[in-house]
């Protein structure tokens, strides 16, 4: 293939561009609806809607989480006192043994680095999921351009010349 035709072809390519507006050729004065301005509304409206509905439901989630671990927090230190109270009225023994003291400080601290463990390997998981999301994106211009290459090329077979 020469550069010349490779430079005709790449005339009568359609750039391919995000928000990109699609109009019909025919229309001069006066905007008329196609399937493409008309299904890139939607998808616009759509998309607007559910970024409004997850930021909202994400500040939801927060909130009750938040509360949730206050209330959690709460009841435990509630119950723990209470109970050290009444132990101490009735005279109850509460001390420990230090082996059981050490294993109850062991468990504690394996528990702890698996809830650490669980956060880095979900929050992993995460990052390389935002890095392939963002690989797609960077690659769907190039994709949109091979694609029209293809088409022009067909259409060029078809197409009558002069």
């Amino acid at each position: 293939m020469s550069g010349n035709k490779y430079q005709d072809s790449r005339k009568n390519q359609v750039p391919v561009h995000s928000n990109q507006k699609v109009q019909n050729k025919m229309s001069t004065n006066e905007t008329q609806k196609d399937v493409f301005s008309v299904y890139t509304k939607s998808f616009d409206k759509l998309k607007s809607a559910y970024e409004r509905a997850s930021t909202q439901s994400l500040q939801a989630y927060t909130t009750l989480n938040q509360e949730a671990f206050s209330t959690w927090s709460s009841f435990i230190h509630t119950v723990a006192s209470i109970q050290q109270s009444i132990a101490n009225k009735t005279g109850v023994n509460t001390s420990l043994p230090e082996t059981t003291a050490t294993v109850v400080a062991d468990a504690t601290d394996a528990f702890v680095k698996a809830i650490e463990t669980n956060s880095k390997v979900v929050q992993t998981a995460f990052d390389a999921t935002v890095q392939n999301v963002k690989t797609v994106n960077q690659n769907t211009s190039a994709f949109a351009e091979l694609n029209q290459n293809i088409i022009n090329s067909w259409i060029s077979t078809w197409k009558p010349r002069n």
